[in-house]
């Protein structure tokens, strides 16, 4: 499964791109088991859920370590270095991979909250 993320190039400049999670086919839930798509984002170390209000703005920074956002509520934009600009809304998921470079801007559009989750060593 391809998810959006932030990742920085060689020369510092932060692009979305797609993280790509490889997934297989597995059974889920009690008997009679379903089958669905899996993808296993490995290990995380902790969890924590931030609340943001309506047009606030957050100035260009690095992810301090590779993490996953997903937004609980409300709608987030996110601009990086090379002037993308994407809007995130309840549902979304972010890989933030950006830990060097120019970093990305953040803006809640709407009073929002989100969920990070930490990936050690990813």
């Amino acid at each position: 499964m391809k998810f959006p993320m932030i990742h920085t190039d060689d020369q510092g400049e932060t692009h979305f791109g797609a993280q790509d999670v490889p997934d297989t086919e597995t059974a889920f839930g009690p008997p009679p088991n379903p089958t669905g798509r899996l993808a296993d984002f490995g290990p995380a170390t902790n969890m924590f859920v931030f609340s943001i209000p309506g047009g606030t703005d957050v100035p260009s920074h690095n992810a301090p370590h590779p993490y996953v956002c997903i937004v609980l509520s409300g709608r987030l934009e996110a601009e990086v270095s090379d002037g993308e600009v994407r809007q995130f809304g309840a549902g979304d998921l972010l890989f933030c991979n950006d830990l060097t470079g120019k970093g990305h801007i953040t803006r809640a559009l709407t009073d929002a909250t989100a969920a990070f989750i930490n990936r050690p060593g990813a």
